[in-house]
């Protein structure tokens, strides 16, 4: 990801109505399989600079790795609490049996070889413990959005739930969401990439008025993804559970 996103997202993600809904639907669905306690541990790997580290320490005990030196700095003047510059084998290493949880929010489309990451990872965790990740969706919306974020790929159903197809994992939730908000969100995306192919991300903070309302709008999914998954989304949202050994 462009240096310049981290700057973007430590200014604008405690606000952001983006990154405001994407942290209560993600706690929302976490505390149902890891209840809120001062004695359970996460792990964010990916954290970025530390928005939902700096939302979820108010509920459990985290703590954070990222590969990017940027997003580690910003991370750590956010947070109070530990913030790793690693690889995630090495930064956890002796620590897996304290998880409760870890979560890839937005992570996996960043990495070169996603099924080998994921592998890992699944490796490492306990028996029993909970892995939350989330995705973009659907190749056919990929923008220049994208392009700028570092993604690598964005996700059908069935090719992302094909990277744990053979791993010892019993699939709790999978649903998409960003639900409501969707035909305006594809369309904007494609003016906008139509419109201007060097643009930037679209992850400016708009007028306080707007931002208000597409916060309500996207938080109100919590409600619904209570009730059923979500039949479309521009993200897909999925929690696993570690097998007994």
């Amino acid at each position: 990801m462009d240096i310049s996103q981290f700057e973007l997202h430590a200014r604008i993600e405690d606000t952001h109505w983006w990154f405001k809904a994407r942290r209560e639907i993600i706690f929302d669905q976490l505390k149902e399989y890891v209840p809120p306690g001062k004695g359970k541990v996460i792990a964010e790997i990916g954290c970025g600079t530390g928005g939902n580290l700096k939302f979820l320490q108010n509920y459990y005990q985290v703590v954070g790795v990222d590969s990017s030196p940027e997003a580690v700095r910003y991370a750590r003047q956010r947070v109070n609490c530990s913030v790793f510059l690693s690889d995630f084998r090495d930064a956890l290493s002796g620590r897996w049996h304290d998880l409760d949880a870890v979560i890839l929010a937005d992570v996996l489309e960043h990495i070169d070889d996603h099924a080998v990451f994921l592998r890992d990872l699944v490796t490492c965790l306990k028996p029993r413990s909970v892995l939350l990740i989330t995705v973009p969706a659907h190749a056919w919306i990929w923008s220049q959005h994208d392009a700028i974020l570092g993604h690598k790929r964005r996700y059908s159903a069935k090719s992302l739930r094909s990277l744990w197809n053979d791993l010892p994992v019993t699939e709790l939730i999978f649903s998409p969401f960003n639900c409501l908000l969707f035909p305006v969100m594809v369309l904007y995306r494609k003016l906008k990439s139509d419109a201007n192919a060097s643009g930037a991300s679209d992850l400016n903070l708009p007028s306080t008025v707007v931002n208000r309302l597409l916060y309500r709008i996207f938080s109100a999914e919590r409600l619904l993804l209570k009730l059923s998954s979500l039949p479309w989304g521009l993200s897909y949202l999925a929690i696993l559970k570690k097998s007994e050994d």
